[in-house]
């Protein structure tokens, strides 16, 4: 008896079918978890150990390179190559550990010259790194140029207590984040000097495409309606934003443009 031809090809792919599926289920499954909070308190750390914990938190949950560089200037924020050594000249009567802990949590006291004060706390959203992080990242920071000696105690017992319960809420704006992008491509004509993630592409002004990972809703909010008063970011022409998008954009279109900025991260 002849197999009609839609059977075998019926067939046919059930067994190809169940053979990928075999396959893939045969492939060890890797979840998916969100990074784990560093803590190092109450803890036997030695100073190498704690050196390659800050390295990473420099790396990612601090978001120090979308600014910072190591051996090469960077265009918002200073070169970090010795500032080990660097940092216990920096300001009379204050150690090196001492210096970078103050740039870490009250970065605006600490301001590099030719450099616009725009670093945020790195203990407050939208970083809001824990005590131990900050601990971590100073010996890091000490490891460049100078010796380790900092220890948990340096570091104030109330720093990253705001994030201790966990993150931070996400603070979303009452506007229209797609209206926004359509602001900051067309009447606000942003892309003409900046990147916006899959939009703009001109270096006439910094790349904002991350911009919402490494400044607050304050600053934004801020920049737009009064860009000279917040300072230039080094590398690029002072004066050069319109002082002026506060009267140029209505009030809803002010909060789109906020609100689709909030969304590059």
């Amino acid at each position: 008896m002849r197999v009609p031809v839609g059977v075998k090809v019926g067939v046919f792919s059930l067994l190809v079918m169940g053979g990928y599926s075999y396959f893939a289920n045969s492939i060890p499954q890797i979840e998916s978890k969100p990074p784990q909070e560093l803590s190092l308190e109450g803890g036997n750390v030695t100073p190498a150990q704690l050196v390659k914990a800050g390295e990473e938190i420099f790396k990612t949950k601090g978001t120090c390179e979308i600014c910072h560089r190591i051996g090469q200037k960077g265009t918002r924020a200073p070169d970090l190559a010795g500032i080990g050594g660097r940092a216990g000249k920096a300001k009379a009567g204050t150690s090196a550990k001492q210096y970078i802990i103050e740039s870490l949590l009250q970065p605006g006291a600490v301001v590099v010259e030719g450099y616009p004060n725009i670093m945020p706390a790195v203990d407050k959203p939208p970083i809001a790194l824990n005590r131990s992080e900050v601990w971590a990242l100073t010996a890091f920071l000490e490891s460049l140029g100078g010796t380790v000696d900092v220890t948990l105690n340096d570091v104030p017992a109330t720093v990253g207590s705001g994030a201790a319960a966990g993150a931070p809420a996400e603070i979303k704006m009452p506007g229209d984040s797609k209206a926004g992008e359509a602001v900051f491509a067309g009447k606000g004509a942003c892309i003409a000097c900046h990147k916006a993630g899959k939009i703009g592409a001109s270096p006439v002004g910094p790349d904002l495409s991350q911009i919402a990972k490494i400044q607050t809703p304050d600053y934004i909010m801020k920049k737009i309606l009064d860009p000279k008063g917040m300072g230039t970011v080094a590398g690029f022409p002072p004066g050069v934003m319109p002082q002026t998008m506060g009267q140029t954009l209505t009030a809803k279109e002010y909060v789109d443009v906020v609100a689709f900025l909030l969304t590059l991260k």
